[in-house]
Parts: C-alpha cells; structure tokens; sequence
C-alpha cells in the first residue's frame, strides 16, 4: 500500500515526513524547487521513498550512487574527504571540493584538474593554481584544464619575438610552447621568462595598446609561476592551446587602460 508522507512548507524551507523522520531542505538546497515540484504533483508516497531521500540528502544520494567513492584517474572523492593514491588530501582545493559535493554539484572536472595539477613538479604551482583560478574567476573544463586570456597583435604574433628573433603566433588550434626548464619557476621576479597568462580583469594592464585577446586552455601540470604582483592576477606557464577569440567589440575593454609598457611582458612568448 503507497502510504503519502506528511509534509510541511514554511517560508523558505520544507520538512517531509519520512517514516515519521523529519528532513528539511531550505531555498538555499540545490533540490529545493525539485521538492517543491514533488509536493504539488502527487506528493510524496512511500513508492518514492528513494527519490526523496536523494532530493533531500545528498549524502544518502553520493552514497547510494557512488557506493561512497567516485575514481577520477588517481583521485577518489568521498563525502568526507578526497583522496590522492589512496592517500587523504588537506588543501584547500580538497575543501573546496568538499563543499561542492555537499551543495550538489558535479565534482568530477576538480577532481580531473587535481589530477592533472598534482603531475606538476612545482609545489609553489600545485599549492597557489586553483586560489589563482577562483581569485580571478577562471572556469575549470570538464576535462580538468582551465582557461585564461592573452593580447596579440592584429596578426595573432604576441607582442615580442622569441630568442631567436621568430615571431610566435596564437591563432586559434595553436599549440604554444617552449622548454620548461627557461621559464622562471621564482613568482617573486615578476618580469621573468616564460608563456604569460591572465584573468580577465588584468587585460587593460597587459603590454599592447591595439590587436586581439585569445582564450587560452591550459593544462594545470603546465603552470610554472603565479608571479606576485598585480594581486596575482598573471601567470607563467610553458605550454598551452589556444582555443577561441574574444570577438571585437567584446574585446575593447581589454584596451582601455593599457601601460605603454610592462616589464613582465619583454620576454619571450608574450
């Protein structure tokens, strides 16, 4: 017999009666219009017992689904804690994790970019990557890489040439590199050598007062430095893809306050 679960909305929150055991979820729950839906169209029954218990605790929903564990290459994510070769990680990317996990959110592309930041042979990078990311609001890709902005010129060759007099080019498919070991790796010498990359809001400081602003797609493992200065709003990398264009009358901003030079910017690669 499909028995109906007493419930209760008041204000902002919902309590259902399940077996007589309250759960609540507030408007600030991920499932929260999800519940408010059930309610108006049939209730809750007894036959949809798991189906509210997954809309209601995503604890019981994480475990259910994943028995506990979801693999991600070498790291696996639990409710309560993420782990790195069967090793617990304690970083502030781990905590982070957490909290979006128990919001309801798909982890999966920070669990692929820790695995992917965590082949980086700079402690300095693994530590500060993903505090750059969120400090300057640089989206992660499914995959586990992120993306960030570069100026070139109107022909798509940064604004200086390599060491050996060659232009570079960023056209879109573009993969650009250099060796690794001739990028700066001191985030404290801030007009270093090395692949330049930024957020968005450090574009009208980037050297170049005309030309274009790509869209960049890096792999974690390939950042070398957050250099200091600008409230660590650039990077240094050796390698990364360029995969866009910011279209024209977007990209004007990125002129609108330009230095007429930047030291960090005399090096190859930029």
């Amino acid at each position: 017999m499909t028995i109906h679960f007493p419930y209760l909305i008041s204000g902002d929150q919902i309590t259902v009666y399940v077996n007589g055991v309250p759960k609540s979820a507030d408007r600030s729950h991920p499932n929260f219009d999800a519940l408010l839906d059930m309610s108006r169209n049939g209730g809750f029954t007894s036959d949809k017992v798991d189906e509210i218990l997954n809309l209601i605790d995503i604890r019981h929903q994480f475990e259910s689904d994943l028995s506990g564990l979801k693999q991600y290459g070498r790291v696996r994510v639990g409710f309560d804690a993420i782990y790195f070769n069967d090793q617990p990680v304690r970083s502030y990317l781990a905590d982070r994790m957490l909290d979006f996990l128990r919001d309801g959110h798909d982890v999966g592309p920070w669990a692929r970019f820790m695995d992917k930041l965590y082949d980086n042979p700079s402690k300095t990078a693994v530590d500060e990557l993903f505090l750059w990311l969120e400090k300057a609001n640089m989206p992660i890709t499914p995959d586990g890489n992120f993306l960030a902005y570069k100026k070139v010129k109107d022909d798509y060759s940064s604004y200086h040439l390599d060491p050996n007099g060659n232009p570079v080019y960023n056209r879109v498919g573009d993969v650009v590199e250099m060796p690794r070991n001739q990028v700066d790796d001191n985030r404290n010498r801030t007009c270093s050598t090395g692949l330049h990359f930024c957020s968005w809001h450090y574009l009208p400081h980037y050297y170049g007062n005309q030309g274009r602003v790509v869209i960049l797609e890096i792999n974690p493992a390939d950042v070398v430095s957050i250099p200091s200065d600008y409230d660590n709003a650039k990077g240094r990398a050796w390698r990364y893809v360029v995969k866009g264009e910011i279209p024209e009358k977007d990209a004007r901003f990125a002129f609108s306050d330009v230095k007429l030079y930047d030291g960090d910017y005399a090096e190859f690669g930029n």
